[in-house]
């Protein structure tokens, strides 16, 4: 049975889009700048520089700086709690825990908003440990190095471990460490139907313990 279940968050657990594309589109108008792509839920999931040098569409690093600072100073102080867990993933996450299954998360956000949006949703027991993009500076750089680090801290062998996740890139980084990927219909990404998407969280919990 696979008893290590590593999960994504935005897009997977908690339903983020609207409190980040808001906040998207203050730091835009904030510093006079128009969004050279639409602001919509294509833009979750990716590190925030490169979500910002996208809708900037500027390289420059200090007006990146500068773009990242506003939206960390937005996003951290209130944006962040204006996020919803989707309907049934808590219950879901409870029972899992109860039934001994060890819940960590691996996601590209920052450590401090995901914490904060953790402890809004009294999450805080619910899992052996959280890996955001800059929990470990320099340690990795992508998601597939940051699952890396999350396997060999914790000891867990790659097969006992499954990824849940609502992206492609997140099965490629699963994929890229030798772990199972299932994938999620009520996020942000799209999958076939031969990929077998869990429609619901109560589809995961009963696909789980099964495995």
């Amino acid at each position: 049975m696979k008893r290590h279940v590593l999960f994504d968050f935005d897009g997977t657990l908690v339903d983020s889009a609207p409190a980040i594309l808001a906040c998207f589109a203050r730091v835009l108008k904030a510093h006079g700048l128009h969004a050279m792509c639409p602001i919509d839920a294509s833009l979750i999931g990716p590190p925030l520089r490169q979500t910002l040098a996208t809708l900037s569409g500027s390289s420059d690093a200090a007006l990146l700086d500068a773009l990242s600072a506003s939206f960390k100073d937005i996003y951290d102080a209130e944006a962040c709690l204006e996020t919803a867990a989707y309907e049934g993933c808590q219950a879901a996450l409870e029972q899992l825990r109860a039934q001994g299954f060890n819940l960590s998360i691996a996601t590209n956000k920052r450590l401090l908003p995901t914490q904060r949006i953790i402890a809004a949703l009294g999450w805080q027991g619910l899992f052996s440990e959280v890996y955001a993009s800059d929990s470990y500076p320099g340690r990795y750089s992508d998601k597939s190095g940051m699952i890396a680090a999350l396997l060999e801290d914790g000891g867990i062998a790659a097969q006992s471990a499954i990824y849940i996740g609502d992206t492609v890139a997140d099965g490629r980084a699963a994929a890229a460490n030798g772990v199972e990927f299932w994938p999620v219909v009520w996020g942000y990404g799209q999958f076939a139907s031969d990929e077998q998407p869990l429609p619901s969280p109560q589809q995961l919990l009963e696909r789980l313990v099964r495995a």
